[in-house]
């Protein structure tokens, strides 16, 4: 098994926890410093790659508007449904 470590670099949003929230679904929390926001990312499990992980981080990516949706979840402000990427 390897870990993987890397150096915060501050205009990135931060990955701050994660919780499985169904079968095959989990929830991926991210801070983004930019925004003063943190983002619930709902992924499917199955398909949680390099690819998916790699563009999360990316503060483009999180500040698509278009994906936002409210969110109910008392750990993040907004929700991105990822479960058909």
């Amino acid at each position: 098994m390897r870990s993987f470590v890397t150096t915060h670099v501050s205009w990135k949003p931060l990955f701050i926890g994660a919780v499985i929230t169904g079968n095959d679904r989990m929830r991926l929390y991210f801070r983004s410093p930019e925004r003063d926001r943190t983002y619930g990312a709902d992924v499917l499990i199955s398909h949680t790659g390099p690819g998916l992980l790699g563009s999360l981080v990316s503060p483009a990516f999180l500040a698509n508007e278009h994906l936002h949706q409210p969110s109910d979840d008392p750990h993040c402000d907004v929700i991105v449904d990822l479960t058909d990427y």
